[in-house]
């Protein structure tokens, strides 16, 4: 559905303990002329001791220059990242930041949806957000951003150029902006914490037969209420049918894809996880005054459907509640757990144990196996295709206030600004499902 062809689908809105492996070797080296051996050390060695003798020595011998700092922490990153490809070690404040987007759904910004472009330089706002700080400081829609602070925005990446607009909450920016219309205009804008939403949107996909569409991009902290908020509302105006769709969702938070399984499980377990601990178990809340929904469902998955994607997506087929649609999933049935090192400003995140969906299948994949859940209905779509899904389904919808200028802007220009909806048998295939009668689950 294109924004012009019916109503908009407008927002409703894991101690660092792992030591350097000892070292049984015998190496020959050459120091100012000399040749010295290095001998052999045993399990019982001081690894801090060692890294130490190390770092004393790059700072002695390294013909350029090293900070003692940085040795430290790409030390302990190689450490982490070599557990396995999805241990992490964040300590710089656009990896603390960006962990942080992910987890809880948050950014300290000023509320601005820019225009897609690989193009260097200055940045074509698309629309502020509903109710932001740009947009009550002045931001219109089509606004050039020249200058940030002062600073031209020519030839930077996109990248460098959108980096400039974040920073502490409380604190300014000022912008250069020049409008559609030609005017220079100066605002000045106070960063605030901005939801990232991860429920995205909402809307029918069949008017008459009341099927609704929604779409979860990520499990943040906060997606349990976005979609609860967003469950509400389609549920208001008469919704009989739901596509879910977890295509190119990497995951998340564990929690909250449960909680979001606890809407539509009537009972039992959700998830099981297995680790160094004994096994875990996660169930629907007895106690849980929410009734589950016994409405027809489709849910969409894909290769990037992971890790937490599959925790609820595998719990809605074991409990026959679902019908997946689409093709295999990524295969991620990991869990990380997070510690934070304040004193450091550090983070680690390493894997912690695997899940099992409630019927007790492992869905890591393997050489053998590489993918996770099978769809019920397999709908195979080319690379291309999947790519323009994903772009589409992780867009902004604009606020209901900012069509008029979006429509009136678009019919001035031969450029598309609104992008239509891509071609995607996948969902028209869950939608002929539910069109069809068949009950989710059977």
């Amino acid at each position: 559905m294109s924004l012009r062809g019916g109503s908009p689908g407008a927002p409703l809105v894991f101690t660092l303990g792992a030591a350097i492996g000892s070292l049984a070797t015998i190496a020959w080296i050459s120091i100012g002329g000399e040749i010295q051996l290095m001998e052999r050390w045993s399990s019982e060695y001081d690894d801090l001791a060692h890294y130490r003798e190390v770092r004393d020595f790059i700072s002695e011998r390294y013909v350029g220059d090293s900070d003692p700092d940085a040795l430290v922490r790409v030390a302990l990153s190689s450490m982490v990242e070599s557990l396995d490809e999805y241990s992490r070690y964040y300590h710089t404040t656009d990896a603390l930041d960006g962990f942080q987007r992910e987890t809880r759904g948050s950014f300290a910004g000023i509320g601005i949806v820019f225009m897609n472009s690989a193009e260097p330089g200055p940045i074509r706002v698309l629309f502020p957000c509903e109710g932001s700080a740009a947009e009550l400081a002045g931001v219109r829609v089509g606004d050039l951003i020249v200058s940030v602070d002062g600073e031209t925005l020519e030839g930077l990446t996109r990248s460098e150029a959108r980096s400039s607009f974040l920073g502490e909450v409380g604190t300014e920016v000022s912008l250069g902006i020049v409008g559609l219309d030609g005017e220079e205009r100066a605002l000045t804008v106070t960063r605030e914490e901005r939801t990232d939403p991860s429920v995205r949107h909402p809307h029918f996909v069949d008017e008459e037969l009341k099927i609704a569409y929604l779409a979860i991009t990520s499990f943040t902290t906060e997606t349990p209420a976005e979609f609860g908020f967003a469950m509400t509302a389609l549920g208001e105006v008469g919704m009989q049918g739901l596509i879910l769709d977890l295509r190119g969702n990497p995951g998340g938070i564990l929690k909250s894809a449960v909680e979001i399984a606890e809407h539509f499980v009537p009972a039992g377990v959700i998830t099981q996880t297995r680790g160094r601990d004994e096994p875990v178990l996660y169930e629907r809340d007895a106690l849980s005054e929410r009734k589950a929904l016994a409405l027809p469902l489709v849910v969409l998955v894909d290769g990037g459907s992971a890790s937490s994607s599959e925790v609820l997506a595998g719990a809605l087929q074991d409990h026959r509640v679902a019908v997946l649609v689409g093709s295999p999933t990524y295969g991620k049935a990991r869990v990380q757990s997070v510690r934070h090192f304040v004193e450091a400003g550090a983070l680690a995140k390493v894997t912690s144990s695997y899940y099992q969906t409630p019927s007790g299948r492992d869905l890591d994949r393997s050489d053998e196996r590489p993918w996770g859940i099978k769809p019920d209905v397999e709908v195979k779509v080319d690379r291309a295709t999947e790519g323009r899904i994903h772009r589409h389904i992780n867009r902004y919808d604009p606020p209901a206030e900012a069509l008029k200028a979006l429509f009136a802007w678009e019919d001035s220009t031969d450029e598309a600004i609104l992008p239509e909806d891509p071609e995607d048998p996948q969902l028209e295939a869950a939608i002929a499902l539910l069109r069809g009668g068949s009950s989710a689950g059977n």
